[in-house]
């Protein structure tokens, strides 16, 4: 199956992966709705312009979805995390499986989060979790490691040559490409047979210090890895030092088996393969 004439409504369309998944879909061939709450915003023109068809709706409000809902073959659903002001991620996503069920949608990918359900069961991010439960096993639920684009994130990443993390720099941690994830959208929305599954996803697996020597080698900027201390997060967030410690204790974590995602899909990139399509790029850019 192609995209054609097959509608795909994609929740969050100016964000992250809603983005990253709307250019995939429209290279593949498939009609786009991109849900935003503000069309006029700049992402939102920009995905216009490249074909996709921008529709306001608000998660929140489940009666503004029921309009893009009509007629579409399938949803990608994501949701804004806890940290988010003025969201709640469990009702945002109850309404969207809810519009998309009362629509008859052949398909839903949910993007959740690594190793949800062990992560959930340490009171990290509930409404991942429940509503992989709501939404049940006839549907495609993606788990994305840390995404490599977060690497260089102005709020969190590359500060003054420098990869500050609250991350262990010996922990092996577990990577993965926007790309990748529309890329695993975009054969969930074509083989939904062979995708009615949870996937934890990861291209690569890098401590944070051979990051931060990956990033200097590919772009010849003295880059290192700087550890950030638990209390200083936990100053601003008790929730997020949590977190950061059940990562580095080995707790939770993805466990995406890599070999086997690339059986399936064998342009998932690397470490190495993404700074060199697109992140070394984007490493200089942050770091000057």
């Amino acid at each position: 199956m192609n995209g054609n004439d097959r509608i795909v409504v994609v929740t969050g369309a100016t964000g992250q992966q809603g983005g990253a998944v709307t250019t995939r879909l429209l290279a593949d061939g498939w009609r786009v709705r991109a849900i935003t709450r503000d069309p006029a915003a700049a992402k939102a023109r920009e995905l216009a312009a490249a074909g996709a068809e921008v529709v306001a709706a608000d998660q929140l409000d489940r009666d503004s979805l029921a309009p893009p809902m009509r007629g579409a073959y399938g949803v990608f659903s994501v949701q804004a995390g806890p940290m988010a002001p003025g969201q709640d991620e469990y009702a945002s996503g109850k309404n969207v499986i809810d519009a998309a069920r009362e629509a008859d949608v052949e398909h839903i990918v949910y993007s959740s989060g690594a190793d949800a359900e062990r992560t959930s069961s340490f009171g990290l991010q509930p409404a991942k979790w429940a509503l992989e439960q709501y939404l049940g096993d006839d549907a495609t639920i993606l788990r994305p490691a840390s995404f490599m684009e977060n690497l260089v994130h102005p709020v969190w990443g590359l500060h003054d040559g420098k990869l500050t993390t609250a991350i262990r720099g010996d922990l092996r941690q577990p990577l993965i490409a926007l790309d990748d994830i529309a890329a695993f959208t975009a054969l969930a929305l074509a083989n939904p047979g062979d995708f009615r599954e949870t996937l934890e996803l990861a291209g690569d697996v890098r401590t944070p210090i051979e990051q931060a020597a990956a990033m200097a080698e590919m772009t010849g900027l003295p880059i290192t890895y700087e550890p950030v201390p638990l209390d200083a997060i936990r100053a601003r967030s008790e929730t997020g030092a949590r977190g950061f410690e059940l990562l580095n204790s080995g707790e939770v974590g993805s466990r995406a088996d890599v070999a086997a995602l690339r059986a399936r899909h064998p342009g998932l990139l690397t470490f190495d393969g993404w700074l060199a399509a697109k992140g070394a790029a984007l490493v200089k850019r942050a770091a000057s």
